[in-house]
């Protein structure tokens, strides 16, 4: 399986976007204490990687791509739904 290289940033946004199913960019910045400029830079390579999806409302949930990546690097991620 071809995965997406993640850096640890990445791999943050990514991990709670999974724990939560879907957030806004507010709510994202403030839990995980980012500047939001830090964030959408974040957010804009991980939407050009495929692997989280935004919506117009600005909401972000991962991809199925994003889903896999997830499973990939963290199997005990996919038995908590």
């Amino acid at each position: 399986m071809k995965t997406a290289t993640i850096n640890q940033d990445f791999a943050l946004v990514l991990q709670h976007i999974k724990e939560s199913g879907e957030e806004d960019l507010t709510g994202l910045s403030e839990s995980l204490r980012f500047d939001r400029r830090r964030l959408g830079h974040i957010v804009q390579a991980l939407q050009h990687k495929g692997l989280i999806v935004v919506s117009r409302d600005a909401w972000i949930r991962l991809s199925r791509k994003g889903q896999r990546v997830i499973r990939f690097y963290w199997p005990e991620a996919a038995s908590k739904g």
